[in-house]
This record gives structure tokens, C-alpha cells and sequence, in this order.
């Protein structure tokens, strides 16, 4: 009997040891493409995921280049209202709107020079500054600038008619500021991704220095020198702004994005 056992017994032992090798084998086959096609769904997912990222390095990228020119004295970044602008001093005369009838003409002329060459070299950095970004390989056609010449005025009472009023004398500001910045080589609605906006705020518009008529009137009892330091802080409005906005594009991460970027690959 033991002799008739032992001789089937083996047979079937190395049999059943080689179909659980064959399934081992198989499973283990099965895993291992499994496992690839994981890997390169991986890589894939990656690859895509390092394009997103390229795109917002390169935001970041022009965000600094731009904040740059607040360490300069001609702009600074106001946090209030998110805005880049140009921190020299530029008053009007009053009703006035050429860029050669400034209040410091009446008082100190080289002055006013002094101020009309700081103008030019603001304008000089801004151009600078975009071309920069715009040489550069890495830089996304994506991201475009939006360069605001805002004129403003003060509220000190001003209508002659429809055409002659704060609100146009605030746009004639922008307007001549630009021509001004032509003459002097400066043309920066010619940068190619760049987008030149001329408007006038005319008695509205951010940033303006306001009165305190409370203080004022405490500090002034007398009306007729109210009045005057009402004035004076007001006049200071008469000026333009220059806002630079860096204008990012749709940075879509959509599924549609996605697949597109997949059959790119």
C-alpha cells in the first residue's frame, strides 16, 4: 500500500506545485503591467502637473519684476487699493492741463524741470521694465500689461460747459501726459503686449487726498481760512496717476485643459 500511495502521490504533487507556479507567474505578470501602466499614468499626471506649475512660476515671475520699480523713487505700491503708482509729486495749475502749466511753473521753475525730467524717467522705467518681461524666452504670451494714465481733479467748483468742466480737464491731464512721454521717445502704447489706457477720474477715483473738514473747522473757526486750507489740500488732487497692472489670462485647469494637454504629449 505504501508503495502504490507514494508513487501517485508525487505526480500529482509536482503537478499541482507547476500550475501554482504558472498562476504565480501569471498574477505576477498581470501585477507587473499593472503597475507600468500606473508608473506611466503617474508620469503622465506629472509631466501635466509640472506645465501648471510653469505657468504660475512664470505669474510670479512678472509680479516681481513688476514690484521692482516700487523700490525706485519714482512708484510704490499702495496696499489699500492694489495699485503700482508713481509717488512724485505733480500738481496742475488750476483749470490747466499741459504738462508745462505745472503749480510749481508759478513759484520755481527749475523745480517743475526737475519734476518733468522725473516724469520722463518714470516713463523710461515703465517701458524698460515691460520690454524686460517681454524678452524674456520663459515669459508667457499669456500675460500681457495694462499701463492707466489716470488724470484727476480737485472739487473746487469747475463748469464752463459739457466740454470744459473737471471731468475733461482730469482726461486732458492723461492725454498730454502721454504726447509728452511720445516727444521724449517714450511710446509705450508700441510695446506690443502692452495696453495703454488714457482716463480721467475728473473729481472721483483712488488714491485722493480728502479734507478733514472736521479738523479743518476746528482748526480754522474762521471761514474765510477754511476755505483756503480746503483748497490747498484739494488742489493737490489737480494731478494724474500712473497705475501698471499686470493682466494674466485664463490659466485654465479644466478638465478640458487637461485632455488638451495630454494629447500634446
Amino acid at each position: 500500500m505504501d508503495n502504490q500511495n507514494n508513487g501517485s502521490f508525487w505526480p500529482s504533487y509536482v503537478d499541482i506545485m507547476t500550475t501554482l507556479f504558472a498562476i504565480t507567474l501569471v498574477l505576477f505578470v498581470v501585477s507587473f503591467a499593472r503597475f507600468k501602466m500606473k508608473e506611466t499614468e503617474l508620469s503622465e499626471s506629472n509631466k501635466i502637473l509640472q506645465t501648471l506649475v510653469d505657468e504660475y512660476e512664470n505669474i510670479i515671475t512678472v509680479y516681481s519684476t513688476v514690484s521692482k520699480i516700487d523700490s525706485t523713487r519714482y512708484f510704490g505700491y499702495n496696499e489699500q487699493y492694489l495699485k503700482h503708482l508713481f509717488t512724485v509729486d505733480v500738481e496742475y495749475q488750476t483749470k490747466e492741463f499741459h504738462i508745462d502749466k505745472l503749480k510749481l511753473d508759478e513759484t520755481d521753475p527749475a523745480a517743475a524741470n526737475k519734476v518733468r525730467r522725473d516724469i520722463i524717467d518714470a516713463g523710461n522705467l515703465v517701458k524698460s521694465t515691460i520690454q524686460s518681461i517681454e524678452a524674456n524666452d520663459s515669459a508667457d504670451s499669456n500675460i500681457k500689461f495694462l499701463v492707466v494714465i489716470e488724470g484727476q481733479s480737485s472739487k473746487i467748483s469747475f463748469y464752463e460747459s459739457a466740454w470744459k468742466n473737471n471731468y475733461t480737464l482730469s482726461y486732458l491731464r492723461a492725454q498730454y501726459l502721454n504726447e509728452f512721454w511720445k516727444k521724449n521717445g517714450i511710446d509705450i502704447d508700441a510695446i506690443p503686449r502692452c495696453e495703454l489706457i488714457i482716463s480721467g477720474s475728473g473729481e472721483q477715483g483712488v488714491p485722493r487726498n480728502v479734507p478733514d473738514v472736521n479738523t479743518l473747522r476746528k482748526t480754522y473757526p474762521n471761514q474765510i481760512e477754511f476755505q483756503k486750507a480746503w483748497s490747498e489740500i484739494e488742489m493737490s488732487n489737480q494731478r494724474f496717476l500712473i497705475h501698471i497692472v499686470p493682466v494674466i489670462g485664463n490659466i485654465d485647469v479644466s478638465k478640458e485643459k487637461i485632455d488638451y494637454l495630454k494629447r500634446q504629449r
